[in-house]
């Protein structure tokens, strides 16, 4: 009856893992910046280890390989996140979107439910290591292939979106090129705001688990202040309610949020933050990285126009 209940639970958690890891790989950037809220700079370049190695563990699971010695080592692996996450919570305020899906933001949950969720894997995974042998499953052909293409994929989607948060470019200023002198009704952002053509902005996409981002309100709060914009609009994807009480009561913004569907969202950029200034409903400028002061922002709008 265990060996049953264990051929079951075994793969489902593996399922769980790989959907994680998955998650963090398509956005390694975003999540490398959530671990540098930690108050170490350097903690994000652990973004790469930690999703392989979930990703790792997965496929182990799923395909039951080694189960008594997997099943510890993913035990350990979900309890010292959660405790790292608990610390985060308790000693440092970081974003309570824990992120442990990444991209599929949908699957992200508030704090209480994140924690019952994991103490709900740390006991199955604490029933499989006490009622699985150590031996070594024989791996045919087939799941050797499909192991290797999924560790593969991810490794390199991994280092793709993980390459942008690893460069240190400080804050640009792009007013030509792709993207910029282009009428908003003509690209992305169109999908998301309708702008009077008699008025300046500066929009502002963002993440609540980007530090760059976090960094950048001070500033952005006072562009409608100091008359360097007419009016600024920050735009975002749906978070939990946790999350948005966390930043509202910390940075209380004077300036509108609109939230969409992760999926909506992630189709505009996946790079944090990245900030558009639309003067007569054509974008005059991008710039990228952390937002400078509304007297820096001012003096180089002034020296190009």
């Amino acid at each position: 009856m265990k060996q049953k209940a264990i051929q079951i639970l075994s793969p489902l958690v593996g399922i769980v893992f790989l959907v994680s890891g998955i998650g963090k790989a398509l956005i390694a950037n975003e999540f490398s910046q959530s671990l540098a809220q930690y108050g170490i700079e350097e903690l994000r370049f652990l973004a790469p280890v930690i999703i392989i190695s979930e990703i790792a563990l997965g496929l182990a699971l799923f395909f039951g390989i080694w189960q008594k010695i997997m099943s510890f080592l993913s035990l350990i692996f979900v309890a010292v996140l959660s405790l790292a996450y608990l610390y985060g919570q308790l000693f440092i305020d970081v974003t309570p979107d824990c992120g442990c899906f990444g991209h599929f933001e949908f699957l992200n949950t508030p704090p209480l439910l994140t924690y019952l969720r994991n103490l709900i894997l740390i006991g199955i995974l604490l029933f499989i290591f006490l009622n699985s042998d150590n031996s070594r499953k024989t791996i045919d052909l087939s799941e050797m292939i499909v192991m290797f293409c999924i560790l593969s994929a991810v490794c390199f989607v991994t280092g793709y979106t993980f390459r942008e948060a690893t460069r240190d470019e400080g804050t640009q200023f792009i007013t030509e090129g792709k993207g910029v002198n282009i009428n908003v009704e003509n690209t992305v952002l169109s999908e998301f705001l309708t702008l009077s053509k008699d008025s300046t902005y500066l929009i502002f996409a963002f993440t609540y688990g980007c530090p760059h981002c976090i960094n950048s309100i001070e500033n952005l709060r006072q562009y409608e202040r100091l008359g360097v914009v007419d009016r600024v609009i920050a735009i975002t994807h749906y978070v939990d309610p946790a999350t948005t009480k966390w930043f509202e009561e910390n940075f209380n913004p004077n300036f509108q949020i609109l939230s969409f569907p992760p999926e909506q969202f992630f189709r505009l950029i996946n790079r944090f933050p990245i900030s558009y200034y639309v003067r007569n409903n054509v974008i005059k400028m991008e710039i990228r990285g952390v937002l400078p002061s509304g007297y820096l922002l001012r003096r180089e709008l002034r020296s190009i126009y």
